[in-house]
């Protein structure tokens, strides 16, 4: 390497030796609103309200107009922390915390692009033109790649914003700069609630699956991890959810599609949260704080599995689809957190039990962890601050990977991760139908307890 430091916007952090002799890991994270966040940052634990030992690049797309996020979007790298005038964050804080704890030889980066109320179809897809009625919102796909997307933007595809700083070829180009070497680690995605609402819903799946594609494409790795937030069961209107009766077909699709997606293929995860406590009373399309903490080290339970196996050659075969979460005070039949099977993962110093306990709120089923000295089970009410108190299962490895560092304490396991098998799950086959029917008998939630207020 070149240089042994990085300049950020809190100043020069040395790199130490060990970092320095692996590339950066740089995660990807996108979607829609629950990706933007509406976490509080005055009520992150300390530690975690600012981490310079991870980087961190953001934008929103709302700054295009200059709106509330205008003052969130990020110069250059800089310390992981909750972004703007509002100080809001997602699930990156707790998801960068429990990454760099589980891979300390390495510097985590995250760039993050995000913009509430976008969908696949009309925003995130690569090559579409602007959309007239939400031109900030538009080619969103561009606006995370740069000059990596491969499309033609001409005639009434022209791009609206030509002259944006784009996000990852930015990023990147400036780790490269420093001399840094990089590893693209994975995509982290957090969308659908859009779609649940219209038509758009069943074909949900085909969209994900050629915008996981392209993205796979324009990076120039095939095999790139994928980790996908299902949307809530708190959309459904006798949850109380937003999306009006007669829709719910709606919303069983795109959380089929999700599962489906990961199913298929076995370097895609998906993540439970249906556990989730809605924001407020008439805001249940977003979680509360307490949740996007959870969620970010859900997503790094899970990101950590797939990681996990694929370095394993021992690793039994196990699927997540309407599987049940361990009995406890608050588990769901029908939840993602257990997988059937699967052999005792390598490594690992004790073994995890998610789930168990009473009043959690945990959907996880028991796994040997791997990856974190120490890690914690989800016996009770509450995770053990410097654990993960969570199991992930995966589909191609019924191994689950555990990670040191913090967690939110009193929220509840952060179990839930429910990984993608190989095989023939594909749209219409008979593993996506009866996935459909299983979440169609989520829609009328039974009572049980939350995994935060």
């Amino acid at each position: 390497m070149k240089r042994s430091c990085i300049v950020l916007a809190a100043g020069v952090l040395s790199l130490s030796a060990s970092a320095m002799a692996h590339p950066v890991k740089v995660f990807v994270l996108a979607g829609q609103s629950n990706m933007v966040g509406f976490g509080v940052g005055a009520e992150l634990p300390v530690e975690l309200r600012s981490q310079p030992d991870i980087w961190y690049d953001h934008f929103n797309p709302d700054a295009r107009q200059g709106g509330p996020y205008a003052a969130a979007t990020s110069t250059d790298w800089g310390p992981l922390e909750p972004k703007g005038e509002a100080r809001r964050y997602g699930p990156e804080i707790t998801f960068g915390r429990a990454i760099a704890a589980a891979y300390p030889e390495h510097r985590i980066a995250i760039v993050k692009v995000s913009q509430g109320g976008t969908n696949l179809v009309d925003h995130w897809g690569r090559g579409l033109p602007p959309d007239p009625e939400a031109l900030h919102k538009s080619q969103l796909y561009h606006a995370l790649l740069g000059k990596l997307d491969s499309a033609t933007y001409a005639d009434d595809r022209a791009l609206k914003y030509p002259d944006e700083v784009t996000r990852l070829d930015n990023a990147l180009a400036r780790l490269a700069s420093e001399g840094h070497e990089v590893e693209i680690a994975a995509l982290v995605w957090m969308q659908g609630e859009n779609e649940a609402g219209w038509s758009a819903a069943f074909r949900y799946g085909d969209t994900l699956r050629a915008f996981i594609a392209a993205v796979r494409g324009d990076l120039g790795v095939p095999e790139l991890p994928v980790v996908l937030g299902r949307i809530s069961d708190n959309l459904y209107p006798a949850n109380g959810g937003p999306i009006a009766a007669g829709r719910e077909a709606n919303i069983d699709a795109v959380r089929a599609a999700q599962v489906t997606v990961a199913e298929e293929d076995p370097r895609v995860a998906w993540v439970d949260t249906d556990d989730f406590a809605p924001r407020s009373p008439d805001d249940a399309y977003h979680f509360d704080s307490a949740a996007y903490q959870v969620l970010g080290q859900r997503f790094a339970d899970a990101y950590i599995a797939l990681a996990s196996a694929e370095g394993s050659s021992s690793a039994s075969s196990a699927t997540s689809a309407g599987s049940t979460g361990a009995a406890g005070g608050g588990s769901t039949a029908g939840s993602s957190g257990s997988a059937g099977g699967g052999s005792g993962a390598t490594g690992s110093a004790s073994s995890a039990t998610g789930g168990a306990g009473g009043g959690s709120g945990a959907t996880g089923s028991s796994a040997a962890a791997t990856g974190g000295a120490g890690s914690a089970g989800a016996a009770g009410g509450g995770v053990t601050a410097g654990s993960s108190g969570a199991t992930a299962t995966m589909g191609s490895a019924g191994s689950a990977a555990g990670s040191s560092g913090a967690a939110p304490v009193g929220t509840g396991s952060s179990g839930g991760c429910g990984c993608g098998m190989a095989g023939g799950a594909g749209p219409g086959s008979t593993a996506a139908a009866l996935g459909l029917a299983a979440l169609a008998g989520l829609r009328r939630r039974r009572p049980r307890g939350r995994q935060a207020g």
